[in-house]
């Protein structure tokens, strides 16, 4: 069988390409689909992805693309991947596109009975006027992930940071901008990897360590806790929770699994308030598979799976299963 990796190669590092892979990740996934016994093929994102598809002709893709343009650029490899009727790795069209637009997530989210901060989209200064909830707020670049647009100053205490804030963001991003009600306490990331169509198996869940994270950060888990602040020792995994809320966690995040029928891996952000309310923050359908610890450039996603047992290898095998099961291949 060939086994065709499908992404976008981080060439530079910038705030737009966070979200690409840079060469270590592409090799240690290469290897993990080394040690499975098939063969590899490496398939750029691009505008000639169709011609190397063709070209290539696997038979199952590990797709991984975060796309290039688009409000729903995530799903553009999936779509050309359907019509060819080759097998993927990971979520469909519609769970990809939805969870690339936060306001969209969260209003279907609502639907299936899980609390969310309430919220606001915004394409424009005159309609803040709108917004009926008390700050502080936080604002997000509505259809991007990995932090993207993100830092200490996104949280806002008043009218007059809010219009600034969202005139630098509309200008900046070229979309609508999401005002979110801050929800001040602990934050938890919840890693789920596959069983074919069954539920997902729960890896050790996250906690970001803000006690640790300098009083610069402000509570907010941004680019600047992400990059300047990024260490191993300001993360808690397995988090040191009770078993009640581990509990919790994990109902809740395969409810959403569930709901928005993700498959095979992703990631999921919460955060809990004084009162022990869980809020939904965001999915990752598409979660970083970055480990390379020598360079300090490491994902939540594999790093959960480490601390569950697994090898990065292995991990790569159980995501590949997962897929197989749902498209009755053999691995």
């Amino acid at each position: 069988m060939i086994i065709a990796l499908v992404l976008n190669t981080r060439t530079q590092e910038d705030e737009f390409e966070v979200e690409y892979d840079p060469p270590h990740t592409i090799e240690l996934i290469k290897h993990g689909i080394l040690e499975t016994g098939h063969e590899y093929a490496f398939i750029e994102a691009d505008e000639n992805f169709l011609e190397s598809l063709k070209e290539i002709k696997p038979d199952l893709v590990f797709n991984r693309a975060e796309g290039r343009r688009g409000e729903s650029r995530e799903s553009h490899v999936q779509a050309i991947l359907e019509m060819s009727e080759i097998p993927y790795v990971g979520s469909n069209i519609l769970t990809t596109a939805l969870a690339l637009n936060k306001t969209w997530t969260k209003k279907y989210l609502a639907f299936h009975k899980v609390l969310t901060p309430k919220f606001y989209t915004i394409s424009n200064l005159e309609q803040i006027g709108k917004t009926n909830f008390p700050f502080p707020v936080i604002l997000k670049p509505n259809e991007e992930g990995s932090s993207m647009g993100i830092d200490v100053d996104n949280v806002v205490y008043n009218h007059e940071e809010l219009r600034n804030k969202l005139k630098y963001m509309i200008e900046k991003y070229k979309q609508t901008i999401l005002i979110e009600q801050f929800i001040q306490g602990r934050e938890f990331s919840v890693g789920l990897l596959g069983r074919g169509d069954n539920d997902p198996e729960i890896l050790s869940i996250i906690e970001i360590d803000f006690p640790k994270l300098p009083p610069e950060t402000k509570n907010v888990f941004g680019q600047t806790a992400k990059t300047q602040y990024d260490s191993l020792e300001n993360y808690i995994c397995p988090a040191k929770i009770p078993k009640d809320l581990k509990k919790r966690l994990h109902r809740i995040s395969t409810n959403i699994w569930n709901s928005i029928e993700v498959k095979d891996f992703a990631r999921i952000d919460f955060r809990m308030n004084s009162k022990k309310d869980i809020y939904f923050l965001e999915i990752n359908p598409l979660p970083g598979m970055d480990f390379d610890l020598e360079h300090n450039d490491f994902s939540f996603f594999p790093y959960m799976a480490m601390n569950s047992g697994y090898s990065y290898d292995e991990l790569i095998r159980r995501i590949l299963e997962s897929a197989c099961l749902r498209y009755n291949l053999e691995l």
